[in-house]
């Protein structure tokens, strides 16, 4: 991710404009995006000032956790993965 900004800045897109984004739900099974959440403060740490986005909002590993197959109904899920 850092690596990606870096290039990015190389080509002429500042830091200021970046906002990194990890890709929760993305390529990433069910305890990789566990490990994320759980660890976004050390990526945090990481990524110093730059804006970082995750939006786990009513994907599948909300969905797994909560026993919730209906995506439309994840909403207080995606809240708990928002606050954790």
């Amino acid at each position: 991710l850092l690596r990606q900004s870096n290039k990015a800045q190389e080509l002429g897109i500042p830091k200021c404009l970046q906002v990194l984004d990890p890709g929760i739900g993305f390529a990433k099974d069910h305890d990789d995006n566990l490990s994320l959440l759980k660890h976004c403060h050390d990526l945090r740490d990481r990524v110093g000032d730059m804006p970082l986005l995750l939006g786990p909002s009513r994907k599948r590993f909300i969905g797994t956790i909560s026993g919730e197959d209906d995506a439309k109904e994840r909403d207080f899920g995606t809240l708990a993965a928002c606050i954790a």
